[in-house]
């Protein structure tokens, strides 16, 4: 191939949407996938005839106005690409009552409010702030230095007196009642961490991404989504080379100038995008000899998301006894003290799981007369050595156990079953020891203070989640965007 403009290294969703971007630009970009196909975490495999999303089930922001709504528009997708509003979002099952969540926020925050009703200002003033960090960290431009403090403080109030601290601080200003701060504190988990330390900025993202223009699910298999980008970047006249993976980087005068694959095959380009796991990045791919001192150390320091284990059942029947798709389970209103359990390589008892019933949205993904269903949990990486078959069987008969109270009879009527443990999930993603969401959204890497796309190295930047955003689909959209921005606007300053 002659030289590139942009060679992109991972065909996760951010990388996609880079590349799409800068192809529609007219420039010549190459994206390498280690995998049989592209798509990342928003994959989707078959068993026997039933289908399973790998570990995407729902997103936000596919309704009209929304970000993903808005990029398949710019790529002429909707055609090919249909999403069902989920309306309520989710359910949360306690041992004495259930909580449904709306997903839009004015009924949710209505709901609320009735339960509570002493607390109405408080609920409102803590979705204003959200609202409002949310707001800001979408006006701030690429190429903007996050430290320049004459200016940062005064364009973006609330991300600034919020930076440095938590979602349980936020709760703690405004509200009271310990139930509610644990049921706004459960959403918690999708950040993996506790309210104590998952950032306010990072909360913003994961809440309002969904509330701004609702929960969908993709119509038929979630792949559906980054396997229409791909043809559409074809169709752009971009280039895509599947299970090829990426050896080094190919570095010149400390710059970084293309990539030689493990097939020895070598391609240059203008502009080296790292889609892929930073670790992996900068210490394989790069070498530590190649990295600034404070970035290396920087990087050392850093703390990846949690993981999960997930079992995936085809089951016998119907499952008329779930009014949503979309459960969670707990066993109390302690949600802190799971991760107390986790972070000593421990899986607590009573643990809470997610009960994910995909065929009730999606048919097509069972035959008829059956349904599938996703039980998971969060699992640190270390939780066991080799994650062996028997201490897969334990903890797939836990959740089978506790999921049974919502789908009785529930062993009786497995038809299929696959699991997948954080060792898979680091397999299949590259993502070091498994990491759900890149790095944990704490304080000191969230939103502003997480990785920088435009690094240390001159022509490599980073997308997906391990910059800013963070994690999550709509979060991995917009940091390819972002990405594509900065990358296009030095193309047209002539920088490269």
């Amino acid at each position: 191939m002659p030289d590139l403009d942009v060679i992109i290294i991972g065909a996760g969703v951010a990388g996609l949407t880079c590349g799409c971007l800068l192809a529609q630009k007219g420039l010549k970009v190459l994206i390498v996938e280690k995998n049989q196909k592209v798509g990342g975490c928003c994959s989707s495999f078959e068993k026997e005839g039933f289908s399973f999303d790998l570990s995407v089930q729902s997103l936000g922001e596919c309704q009209e106005g929304g970000r993903i709504w808005n990029l398949i528009k710019k790529l002429d997708l909707h055609d090919p690409i249909r999403f069902i509003h989920l309306e309520p979002a989710r359910e949360y099952h306690f041992p004495d009552q259930k909580i449904v969540q709306s997903s839009q926020l004015e009924t949710h925050i209505e709901n609320l409010s009735k339960l509570f009703s002493n607390e109405r200002e408080g609920i409102a003033q803590v979705y204003e702030v959200l609202r409002k960090i949310f707001d800001e960290f979408s006006q701030i431009p690429s190429n903007l230095n996050w430290f320049d403090p004459s200016s940062f403080s005064s364009q973006y109030p609330f991300l600034s007196k919020y930076k440095d601290k938590t979602f349980g601080q936020l709760l703690n200003e405004h509200l009271s009642h310990p139930f509610l701060k644990t049921i706004l504190s459960i959403r918690c988990s999708y950040g993996l961490l506790p309210p104590e330390e998952v950032s306010v900025a990072g909360m913003a993202g994961i809440e309002m991404s969904y509330f701004n223009h609702g929960v969908s699910c993709v119509e038929g298999r979630v792949e559906e989504l980054p396997l229409k980008m791909g043809t559409a970047f074809e169709k752009m006249n971009g280039k895509i080379f599947q299970e090829k993976e990426v050896e080094k980087i190919i570095m010149e005068d400390r710059r970084a100038i293309g990539i030689r694959l493990k097939d020895g095959q070598e391609f240059t380009g203008k502009v080296i995008v790292s889609n892929i796991d930073a670790q992996r990045t900068f210490f394989t791919l790069l070498g530590e000899d190649q990295i600034p001192s404070g970035f290396r150390s920087k990087l050392k320091g850093m703390k990846p998301s949690l993981s999960y284990f997930i079992l995936y059942l085809g089951i016998n029947g119907g499952l008329e006894e779930l009014s949503v798709s979309n459960n969670e389970v707990f066993s109390d209103d302690q949600l802190s003290e799971e991760y107390r359990a986790l972070y000593e390589n421990r899986i607590p008892n009573g643990a809470p799981f997610y009960l994910l019933a995909p065929s009730r949205v999606n048919p097509s993904h069972a035959p008829e007369g059956k349904s599938t269903l996703c039980l998971s949990m969060k699992a640190p990486y270390h939780f066991s050595r080799g994650w062996d078959q028997k201490m897969i069987d334990d903890l797939s008969q836990y959740l089978i156990l506790k999921a049974s109270v919502l789908v009785p009879d529930l062993n009786k009527r497995i038809l299929v079953r696959a699991e997948a443990t954080p060792k898979t999930i680091e397999k299949w993603t590259g993502n070091f020891q498994g990491a759900a969401y890149g790095w944990a959204q704490i304080p000191g890497q969230s939103g502003i203070l997480r990785l920088q796309r435009a690094t240390p190295i001159p022509n490599l930047f980073l997308t997906g989640h391990w910059t800013s955003p963070g994690g999550g689909i709509t979060a991995v959209v917009a940091s390819g965007e972002l990405t594509a921005e900065a990358i296009w606007s030095k193309f047209e300053r002539g920088e490269f």
